[in-house]
C-alpha cells in the first residue's frame, strides 16, 4: 500500500477510534461474549506485480472475490475463528529464457484460481456495538495458474449410476503456499444479532526463491449473524 494511503488509513482509524471512545455509557452494551458468529464476505484485491529471476514477471490484475467466515467470541473483545476466500484474478506473465536457451521471451495471459483458508484472531477495542478492531490470520493459499503442465489425456470409467463414461483432462501448474495476514477495520453490532464489518488487510504469500513473500492489499465487507 502506498505510504500516503497507509497514512490516511491510520489517521482515519485513529479518529474513528477516538470518536467511539467518547460515546456515552449507554452505548457500551453488547452481547458478543459467549456467542458464535458466521459471515458472508465480499473482498476486493488490489493489483500486484511480482518479479522473478532473469527479468521474468507476473502482473496480477485487481479482482473481486467472495468468502465465508466463522468465529467464537470468548468475550466482548477477543474472538477466534476461520476465514475461507475464493477469487479468479486475471494475469499476464513474461517468461524469459535461462542461460543457454536461445529462445525469445514470451507472454502468457489467463486467469488463476485462488483459495485461501486462515485461522484468524480478532481483538475488538471496545465492548460496544460500534468498535474498531485488529486481526491476524495464518494458514495456506492454493493457486492454480491454469497454465498446462502436460498434454491433454482421455480416460474412461464405469459409473454405478451413469454407466460407461469418458472425458478429457489437461493438468495445470498449481501449488499450495503458506500465507498470513494482518488487518484493521470497524465493526457494528445490531440488537437483532446481525453485524457488519469493514476492514483492510495485507496478506503475504510465502512463495520462496527469488520471488520471496509478495504481499497484496485487500479490502473487505462482511455481513454476519451472531448465534449461540
Amino acid at each position: 500500500m502506498p505510504a500516503t494511503v497507509s497514512a490516511w488509513v491510520a489517521r482515519t482509524f485513529a479518529a474513528i477510534s477516538l470518536g467511539a471512545a467518547c460515546l456515552p455509557a449507554a452505548a457500551q452494551l453488547t452481547d458478543r461474549a459467549g456467542k458464535w458468529e458466521g459471515s458472508v464476505q465480499v473482498k476486493y484485491s488490489d493489483s500486484r506485480d511480482i518479479h522473478g529471476s532473469n527479468g521474468s514477471e507476473a502482473k496480477i490484475d485487481d479482482a473481486f472475490g467472495f468468502g465465508l467466515g466463522f468465529a467464537y467470541n470468548f468475550n466482548d473483545h477477543f474472538s477466534l475463528g476461520g476465514d475461507f476466500a475464493w477469487s479468479l484474478p486475471d494475469y499476464t506473465t513474461t517468461v524469459t529464457p535461462a542461460a543457454g536457451n536461445g529462445n525469445n521471451s514470451y507472454n502468457v495471459s489467463g486467469y488463476m484460481e485462488t483459495f485461501s483458508s486462515h485461522a484468524v484472531a480478532t481483538w475488538n477495542l471496545f465492548a460496544r456495538p460500534f468498535t474498531p478492531f485488529v486481526s491476524a490470520g495464518v494458514g495456506g493459499t492454493w493457486i492454480d495458474t491454469n497454465v498446462p503442465s502436460g498434454p491433454t489425456t482421455s480416460f474412461c470409467w464405469y459409473d454405478p449410476w451413469w454407466g460407461y463414461y469418458c472425458d478429457t483432462s489437461t493438468p495445470t501448474h498449481s501449488d499450495t503456499y503458506f500465507s498470513y495476514n494482518v488487518g484493521a477495520g470497524l465493526r457494528w453490532d445490531s440488537k437483532q444479532n446481525l453485524f457488519l464489518r469493514a476492514l483492510i488487510t495485507e496478506q503475504w504469500l510465502d512463495v520462496g526463491g527469488t520471488v520471496g513473500s509478495p504481499s497484496m492489499t485487500q479490502f473487505r465487507m462482511d455481513v454476519g449473524v451472531r448465534f449461540r
